[in-house]
């Protein structure tokens, strides 16, 4: 069950915002009642999931593709596991990093991928 504050910071669509800013940088959409509406349907875990996803697919180089709306409802994402990734050196001076268990199988993640995904054995990285 989501907090009272959970539900406010949804509601405020600050979320929504940053989604928008990512997704959609050239503000070719708007903010209409369904794109607002699909967004509040999720939980604030699975908001902050589809965006950490996003947000590491654009970091990696790879396009994000389709509306907003269809993005919200349709993607799934999952942890990027980054071991053997180029990017893991640079990554590990911005972000923590930890080794973690997801889905039965150790990885290379974020300490904010941990978090959300209730990753088991999680070790940080130095």
């Amino acid at each position: 069950m989501e907090s009272l504050s959970d539900v406010i910071d949804k509601k405020m669509n600050k979320s929504l915002l940053s989604f928008m800013k990512l997704v959609d940088p050239e503000r070719k959409f708007g903010f209409d009642t369904p794109l607002i509406e699909a967004w509040n349907a999720l939980t604030l875990n699975e908001q902050r999931k589809l965006y950490l996803y996003l947000l590491y697919r654009k970091w990696r180089g790879l396009d994000i593709f389709g509306e907003p709306y269809a993005i919200i409802r349709n993607c799934h994402p999952v942890p990027f596991n980054w071991n053997g990734q180029n990017e893991l050196n640079t990554l590990m001076k911005t972000k923590n990093m930890v080794r973690a268990k997801y889905n039965g199988a150790y990885g290379i993640y974020t300490n904010d991928e941990a978090i959300l995904y209730n990753m088991t054995d999680v070790e940080t990285l130095k």
